[in-house]
């Protein structure tokens, strides 16, 4: 886990579960094999999603289950941008400093919005990207908004 994502979860005593995907007896190649190995629905197991305006003026996180499709028009709409596209690689290590396969909505510059998509918050918990890759942190997602200062809002299809 990387240690500004740490930091935040017990500065904020949260209640969290680190799952490594080394700790199972067989490779973890994608969300459902992850998703299987736990015996959870892939509905729980999520994406973060790092998004920009065309000007790149602004920036986003959306948070989402791997089993739906984030809504751009929608999340564009709320981020007060005519158009989001998803942030380049380099965009991605310099203004949040997480790796592709471990990016997380928690420790991020305030001038970052994050959205979480509502439908998370009927889980008792999600998993989602620890700022490390192959590892990920389970938690309430009433918790990951709280302490991502997220939005809640319906942002997949």
């Amino acid at each position: 886990m990387h240690a500004n994502v740490s930091k935040v979860l017990n500065e904020n005593g949260i209640t969290f579960r680190e799952i490594r995907h080394d700790s199972f007896s067989f490779a973890i190649t994608s969300p459902m094999d992850f998703a299987n190995a736990l015996g959870y629905s892939l509905d729980r197991i999520t994406k973060s999603v790092f998004l920009r305006s065309k000007s790149r003026d602004k920036y986003v996180m959306a948070v989402c289950s791997m089993s739906r499709k984030l809504n751009f028009a929608e999340l564009a709409t709320l981020a007060g941008a005519a158009k989001l596209e998803v942030a380049e690689k380099q965009e991605l290590a310099e203004l949040v400093g997480y790796p592709v396969n471990g990016v997380c909505s928690i420790g991020l510059s305030p001038a970052i919005q994050v959205f979480v998509d509502e439908a998370l918050l009927t889980f008792p918990t999600i998993l989602v990207g620890s700022g490390e890759a192959a590892v990920e942190i389970e938690l309430s997602p009433a918790d990951l908004a709280e302490i991502s200062k997220a939005t809640s809002t319906n942002i997949s299809l």
